[in-house]
């Protein structure tokens, strides 16, 4: 993959497989960091007054038996890494070895106290959640960010974790450990999603990882974390 720095983009990703990165996106927790999902395969799956959910794809190899599921936008504040994974999974859609679908949650009001997380955790609950299940996906990753320990209480910052510690996602929790020294394993002591998504998940058999990166870090860094990640899950080993 290759990048192209910015600071009055989208960071809208072009068809050379290049990303051209937003270089403008402030420190921190924020929702600016828009996807544009016009050009890729998009059905509405379910919408309410808290906002919708849209299923983007399939991107990579559509033959392959192999299909993997990744959620973002559950947390609007945490767009930065929502919108890396989007770009990293579209720009390399030629070169995938498994087939992919991302489930993008549109929260319309995050300026509120818990900055809309609740309600993207209710729309994850009623939209992702049962279509995930239903299409018995080889492996589901929730895709989030973090503040640390600044105004936070994670001690890591980029880390990977099962949230129901099965034995089949812990299996690729290890996986991905052993080619990503750049992430951790952490188990947050305090996680407000699991009930919505990941654990109903995880309850119904489907393989589920929760990766985390850092919100405070460069955007260069979380988009670089990114492409590796996206490589390692496209050649695990089912």
């Amino acid at each position: 993959m290759s990048v192209n720095n910015s600071n009055n983009s989208n960071g809208v990703a072009n068809v050379d497989n290049a990303i051209t990165i937003n270089q403008s996106y402030p420190d921190g927790p924020t929702a600016e960091a828009k996807i544009d999902s016009s050009n890729v395969n998009s059905k509405l799956l379910g919408s309410n007054d808290l906002g919708t959910v849209e299923l983007l794809g399939p991107f990579g190899n559509t033959n392959s038996n192999i299909k993997i599921a990744y959620s973002i936008g559950m947390h609007p504040l945490e767009s930065k890494v929502h919108k890396a994974l989007f770009d990293t999974v579209n720009s390399k859609s030629n070169s995938l070895n498994y087939c992919y679908y991302i489930y993008k949650i549109n929260v319309t009001n995050y300026d509120t106290d818990d900055e809309g997380r609740m309600d993207g955790q209710l729309l994850a609950q009623e939209f992702v959640a049962p279509h995930i299940i239903s299409n018995d996906y080889d492996l589901f990753v929730d895709v989030h960010s973090n503040k640390g320990m600044i105004s936070g209480t994670y001690e890591e910052t980029n880390f990977v974790f099962a949230v129901g510690q099965d034995e089949k996602s812990e299996a690729f929790v290890n996986k991905i450990l052993d080619k990503m020294p750049e992430l951790v394993y952490y188990f947050p002591s305090a996680q407000s999603s699991p009930p919505y998504i990941t654990l109903p998940t995880e309850q119904a058999g489907i393989p589920t990882v929760n990766y985390e990166t850092y919100c405070y870090e460069p955007i260069n860094t979380t988009y670089d974390l990114m492409d590796k990640f996206v490589d390692v899950v496209d050649n695990l080993e089912f």
